[in-house]
């Protein structure tokens, strides 16, 4: 990719220098729009990246994703998760009341998506973003717990904010 961009600023330098040199117009002007087209076209892909999108780098991505315990740690009876500001912590899963899964939009543009546990204690948030090992928690959770699968989604607040309820004991 890097050699075509390079090629078309070459070929873009040429034409303007020796432009008097071709007989017609229009030749010059074809020669200058696709150079054009070529750059926009190879400059866009380079800042896209190359995402694999083939089935086993889907794959073995997906693996590493359920595999990674992040901030959890499991046991038979609950987890232990660890929070930067506070201490480690421990949820028995008979201690979980209900579970929800949720997203809000912050500007109109950005939108944070995560897990709410509301225990008999407390309420916890756990955002996709910022927790890691959150794939493995939801499949966690998923087996330990009877999840509803086809819940409603709630519209909670005007800020956007909406709420599918996964488990309620």
């Amino acid at each position: 990719m890097k050699k075509m961009v390079f090629l078309c600023i070459i070929i873009l330098i040429t034409v303007y220098i020796f432009y008097p040199v071709f007989e017609s117009e229009g030749i010059s002007y074809l020669i200058i729009f696709c150079c054009f087209a070529t750059l926009c076209f190879t400059i866009a892909k380079i800042m896209t990246g190359n995402f694999p999108t083939d089935y086993e780098s889907t794959e073995k991505e997906m693996n590493r994703l359920y595999s990674e315990d992040g901030i959890f740690s499991y046991n038979a009876e609950g987890f232990y998760f660890k929070k930067e500001s506070e201490p480690k912590q421990y949820i028995k899963y008979s201690d979980i009341l209900e579970v929800n899964s949720f997203t809000i939009r912050f500007l109109h543009r950005e939108t944070q998506s995560g897990i709410e546990l509301i225990t008999v204690d407390k309420k916890y948030e756990f955002l996709d973003e910022y927790c890691k090992g959150i794939e493995k928690f939801t499949e966690q959770l998923s087996d330990k717990l009877p999840f509803h699968q086809n819940s409603e989604l709630q519209i909670t607040n005007n800020h956007g904010l909406k709420k599918r309820n996964l488990f309620l004991k």
